[in-house]
């Protein structure tokens, strides 16, 4: 799944204050009377004498720009932000609107144009001083002796204006000028004219965007437990974020701040935009910080090197200037998915999984899963726990089970049934499972928290206190959701759908509930996924069953293979070869194979079926028989 997205959202946040602090800003208590001293290039401005830090004034076009908050804070004017660019100045009765990136400024509703626009430098917004300061009827001339800009005029009167500085309402975060997460560990500066728009209940996704342009920046963590090569950063970068119409400019390393990244530059002319990504790898963590903005021309990234340089794989509690946006706290993640109406906390070192369709969280200990389904006419949860508890043993052989019970557990939306046992592949590693149903309304509630049975106790302590944080928004679900189908559960697995093979001349049913993997029957190969297994359908061509038959005993036999029984079975009017062998897969998981030789217009076709042996159940292997017995050539 590509992780890259644009969520256009209402902003209600423009940072346009600096780190100044406030009482700096205040004018002469007694006369009201305002001074700023500032020269371009120079971080230091004197408001009635007093020297603060500030973000460098400069001159462009003959136009001297300044921060914004400057000016308003030290006449104590007041600010209006529309649009998340737009922001109107009132000074007693007088008004100044002025645009990020536009040169037209209203000066008492009458629109004027200035040499250079508003520009968001490093989180500060910066505007052209004249206009502003003589619309406030102040002067601004030049002291010759120690060639500062002087603007002199009046504080705003008492009642018209938010006198004496303060943030005015825009600024929930003043002195703010970097954002990070203490959990995952990165911090970057404000991206310049761009609000938060959209983050992960988990965190480890953050977009910052606008509603006024294509612009975006995206901070993505991601948890990998491999030490990563150069190209695999590389590849990873392709294959999760870049789109189709991507066509790469550049690609290199980079090293910042003594950190390496892997850069990537790409180009959309049919979105108009261009990208960069950087990313690196520290310890089990993948970090990718992205921007994209409108343009054809890489220049158009130039205005925010900056940002990406500053971005890094630490962050320093001891730094006040960082808004801390982590979903960790007290040693949880809280955790709100609002699409699913679920509300949970989680400890910390628990993620979720980007490409899940549906909530699901993993870690170390175990994993957390959600599912909604609607409830049908007649049913009760008792009814549905019962189902799943058949269900487990039509799957399970008995000594892959152990420790089955049946319990009730009070959630805060209600009694829920759960169904707990362990389970093991191969009768060594063990795995506890706690099955959760609830039933509100007219939809059912299924939780499944699974983890390692060795923690014994923790494991079951961790279970009880993250099913006690359990919320869901049921009455968010019963209005805005509609009829959602459980597809494992009152599903009809005897109901088959024929698949056809023009070229190779059969057909054969498959159970309609198994999921296509390759599924061109008139190709060399076809995959099914079915219930704890698979189907691969090999054809080849011009050889004959009894052939490949015996090549494949040989094989085996070359291998090591155990082939535990050679048979055959009558499909129509013709003999079928079948082959049970027992292997251990890549996992370490014991499977069992079957594998069927079917002679059809000169051709083998080869029908493999693999299934654990743990689900090696008498069903599941008549099954197998069934579905070959299916098959009619043409």
């Amino acid at each position: 799944m590509k992780m890259k997205q644009f969520m256009l959202m209402l902003l209600a946040v423009l940072l346009v204050a600096t780190i100044v602090p406030a009482a700096a800003f205040a004018a002469d208590s007694t006369s009201g009377a305002v001074e700023i001293r500032l020269k371009t290039n120079s971080s230091t401005v004197k408001i009635n004498g007093k020297p603060s830090t500030v973000q460098a004034p400069f001159e462009k076009s003959g136009t001297t720009m300044v921060p914004l908050s400057v000016i308003t804070k030290a006449f104590g004017a007041k600010l209006k932000l529309q649009d998340n660019k737009i922001i109107t100045l009132t000074y007693n009765d007088k008004t100044v609107v002025v645009t990020i990136g536009s040169k037209t400024v209203k000066v008492n509703g009458k629109a004027q144009t200035v040499a250079v626009a508003p520009v968001v430098v490093k989180g500060t917004t910066m505007v052209p001083v004249r206009v502003i300061v003589e619309t406030f009827g102040a002067k601004i001339g030049k002291d010759k002796k120690t060639n500062e800009i002087v603007i002199t005029g009046t504080l705003a009167q008492s009642g018209s204006s938010n006198s004496g500085g303060g943030s005015n309402g825009l600024d929930p975060d003043y002195g703010k000028t970097k954002f990070g997460d203490s959990y995952l560990g990165w911090t970057m500066n404000y991206p310049p004219g761009l609000a938060l728009v959209a983050q992960s209940d988990d965190g480890t996704y953050a977009e910052w965007g606008s509603t006024t342009s294509k612009s975006s920046v995206i901070v993505s963590t991601e948890h990998v437990s491999d030490v990563l090569t150069s190209n695999e950063i590389r590849d990873k970068i392709s294959v999760d974020w870049i789109l189709s119409d991507e066509v790469v400019v550049d690609k290199r390393a980079i090293t910042v701040n003594g950190q390496s990244f892997e850069k990537m530059v790409t180009r959309s002319t049919k979105q108009g935009l261009l990208f960069e990504y950087r990313a690196t790898q520290q310890g089990e963590t993948f970090y990718l910080v992205m921007v994209g903005v409108v343009g054809t021309e890489k220049s158009a990234l130039d205005p925010y090197q900056s940002l990406l340089d500053s971005f890094v794989t630490s962050f320093n509690k001891a730094d006040n200037t960082i808004k801390d946006i982590t979903k960790v706290k007290d040693g949880l993640m809280s955790i709100n998915n609002k699409e699913f109406g679920l509300s949970l906390k989680l400890p910390a070192g628990w993620y979720g999984v980007k490409d899940s369709t549906t909530p699901l969280y993993v870690s170390e200990d175990g994993i957390f899963s959600f599912t909604i389904s609607s409830l049908q006419s007649g049913d009760t949860v008792d009814q549905w726990l019962t189902r799943m508890q058949q269900q487990l043993h039509d799957d399970f052989l008995p000594n892959y089970i152990k420790n089955e019970k049946v319990s009730s557990i009070a959630l805060k939306d209600g009694n829920a049934q759960v169904l707990t046992y362990d389970y093991s592949y191969d009768m060594k590693n063990w795995v506890t499972v706690n099955e959760v149903y609830l039933v509100v309304g007219n939809y059912r509630y299924s939780i499944h928290f699974t983890y390692d049975t060795s923690l014994g106790a923790k494991g079951d302590a961790l279970f009880k206190s993250t099913m006690g944080t359990v919320d869901i928004d049921t009455a968010y679900i019963e209005k805005n959701y509609g009829q959602i189908e459980d597809q494992y559960d009152n599903i009809d697995r005897t109901q088959v759908k024929t698949k056809t093979s023009s070229k190779y001349g059969y057909s054969v049913d498959l159970p309609s509930h198994w999921l296509g993997v390759d599924t061109d029957f008139n190709q060399e190969q076809v995959t099914y996924v079915g219930d704890y297994g698979s189907l691969i359908i090999q054809a080849y061509e011009d050889v004959d069953a009894a052939t490949a038959n015996r090549a494949v005993q040989q094989g085996l036999q070359k291998e090591g293979i155990t082939v535990s029984d050679t048979s055959s079975i009558t499909v129509g009017n013709s003999t079928v070869g079948k082959i049970t062998i027992h292997d251990v897969a890549d996992s370490g998981v014991p499977i069992t194979q079957v594998l069927y030789f079917v002679q059809s217009k000169g051709n083998t076709l080869l029908f493999v079926f693999t299934i654990n042996d743990s689900n090696a159940t008498t069903s599941a292997l008549n099954g197998f028989d069934k579905i070959v017995q299916s098959i009619k050539i043409q």
